[in-house]
């Protein structure tokens, strides 16, 4: 019974702490559609901070409040490094491949995709890959990868201890419809896109129980995306 009220309490978190991520963009003061690049380190260093205390400070104290004060493990299954190194480097090509393909679907559809200021400016501001990578990596690290993934997990491992497929599942498509819902200001297709793209880390994480697996996995599909413009290549 408590692993069950656990399981529900930590995914009806993990969907209103999104649904609130996408209320407050949609709500937000007007003059956020005015960010120029020089804009950019003072958003980084504030996303950060809110997402490391809304993602890791509401997962920390659920799982301390429904474990006695200890953590849980959200690595089930210890993976060997280059196996974890290889499934990253797959699964982030098959993503950016197939999110290339929602977009352009979606172009020659006749859709007008919506510009997003804050991804504009990340655009502007990230014009070196030396500069994604020295700085874009860590602050993906940071803002993205670590407490992104932990809440995700956290949902996810729920399911997998609670031995219920129909659990197990639900976890995972919920996640990614929240994970799409959470950035409801970057338009249609980028909701899409994001769908599938929580789809793929939800299912990777069943396969692979790694948490440290997720967290780079998130972490390189995003320094990738913001990588491929700096080398001239078509960004999803």
């Amino acid at each position: 019974m408590v692993a069950i009220l656990e399981y529900s309490i930590v995914l009806l978190a993990y969907i209103c702490i999104y649904l609130g991520i996408a209320a407050v963009e949609v709500m937000g003061p007007a003059e956020e559609a005015e960010i120029s690049a020089s804009d950019v380190p003072r958003l980084l260093v504030v996303t950060i901070g809110i997402n490391l205390i809304v993602f890791l400070g509401i997962g920390l104290l659920l799982m301390l409040i429904f474990n006695r004060l200890q953590m849980v493990q959200l690595t089930l299954q210890e993976q060997p490094l280059l196996s974890s190194a290889a499934w990253i480097a797959i699964v982030v090509l098959l993503l950016i491949i197939a999110v290339n393909g929602i977009h352009s679907f979606y172009h020659a559809s006749g859709g007008v995709e919506q510009v997003d200021p804050v991804v504009e400016a990340l655009r502007g501001y990230f014009k070196s890959p030396w500069l994604v990578l020295a700085v874009g990596a860590p602050v993906m690290f940071l803002a993205a990868g670590l407490p992104e993934e932990f809440m995700r997990c956290y949902v996810i491992a729920n399911g997998i201890r609670s031995k219920s497929t129909v659990l197990l599942y639900l976890a995972v498509l919920l996640t990614s419809a929240a994970f799409a819902a959470g950035h409801f200001y970057q338009g249609t297709v980028a909701m899409v896109s994001l769908f599938v793209v929580g789809l793929v880390f939800g299912i990777v994480y069943v396969i692979r129980q790694s948490f440290w697996t997720m967290v780079f996995l998130h972490t390189t599909y995003n320094v990738v995306v913001l990588l491929l413009p700096t080398l001239g290549l078509k960004q999803p």
